[in-house]
């Protein structure tokens, strides 16, 4: 087998650990031109298939990378940091990653105050991928630099790209507990709502999925309410596309499990409206929609018909209708 690391050299795959060995070398003691021509090779071969990326963390790859974190040359920095997202595809170098000394705080630093928008995307990017391994969520959540960049970013990011990576950490720091009262204590609720109403980002569906696991807890169900939002979650579950139709859903469900008497009272205001269409989910909706349509409808027709407080047996549901799919190479 034959692997291109540059833009003209091909080595044969027994050669691969000699090369990265030279490369990673140079990222140490080469000069800048060096560590330049180094970094973009990395990120190449990271860019490549599973035993390249594996070959690389091996050699110290990961290690090398960080310092170049923090250097003030904005192609370089890129570069690392677009090397280490494209290394944590593979599922073992991920975990690697996650515990290495500095990465975290490396990676949250560039996320912060990157010298492009391309590196601060990349570095989003990168912490949606060390968050799929659902051990590191809490670790991430606490660090304080973490949502707040990520929010900013979803507020900031010029590409559709940069927004949606964002979108995907916070959904999947929010997948943990104790991340839900960081998430909506940093204001996120009211900027996720914000980017639901805009139909043009499209990020609507993305936004549902992560305003449905915050509703999960007391204050994220609180914020939702407070937000005014209620109306617009009742015109998406009546008259929105199927995907979208099922998010609002979910929403809806989740503040009837996450939150108190007064959020399910908000909720069951709208009985009117969302029991029809519960109806009609529950007929020509998809397995996911059915079985979220026949949770809520319970639950509606049940405190509808009597003056009983909510249900103590209200279930959590982790299956948010987020795209789960892993993040992939970027060239």
């Amino acid at each position: 087998m034959r692997v291109r690391v540059g833009m003209e050299e091909e080595v044969d795959q027994a050669d691969m650990e000699a090369v990265a060995v030279g490369l990673v070398a140079e990222l140490g003691r080469g000069s800048l031109e060096e560590k330049r021509a180094a970094v973009k090779q990395l990120r190449v071969m990271a860019r490549g298939d599973e035993k390249c990326r594996g070959l690389v963390a091996d050699v110290g790859g990961i290690e090398a990378l960080l310092p170049l974190l923090r250097t003030v040359d904005a192609d370089m920095q890129e570069n690392a940091i677009t090397t280490l997202l494209n290394l944590s595809v593979n599922p073992l170098v991920r975990v690697r990653i996650t515990q290495t000394e500095g990465a975290l705080e490396g990676i949250l630093q560039l996320l912060s105050c990157g010298l492009s928008a391309a590196a601060k995307e990349n570095a989003a990017a990168t912490v949606f991928s060390l968050l799929i391994v659902e051990d590191y969520r809490e670790e991430v959540g606490k660090h304080p630099l973490a949502i707040p960049a990520l929010l900013e970013l979803l507020r900031t990011a010029p590409t559709h790209r940069g927004r949606k990576d964002a979108i995907k950490g916070l959904f999947h720091l929010s997948l943990h507990d104790a991340n839900k009262p960081r998430v909506v204590a940093e204001g996120g609720v009211q900027l996720l709502v914000s980017t639901m109403l805009q139909k043009r980002s499209g990020l609507v569906d993305e936004s549902l999925s992560v305003l449905a696991a915050l509703a999960l807890c007391q204050e994220g169900a609180n914020a939702i309410v407070e937000a005014s939002v209620l109306p617009n979650l009742v015109e998406i579950l009546t008259t929105g596309p199927p995907r979208s139709r099922e998010n609002a859903l979910a929403v809806l469900l989740a503040l009837c499990q996450g939150g108190d008497i007064r959020v399910f009272d908000r909720v069951a205001f709208y009985n009117h409206r969302i029991v029809s269409t519960l109806c009609s989910l529950l007929v020509i909706g998809s397995d996911r929609a059915k079985r979220k349509a026949k949770q809520l409808m319970s639950i509606l027709v049940v405190n509808d018909s009597s003056s009983n407080s909510m249900s103590s047996s209200f279930h959590r549901s982790s299956s948010m209708g987020f795209n789960h799919s892993d993040p992939r190479a970027r060239s």
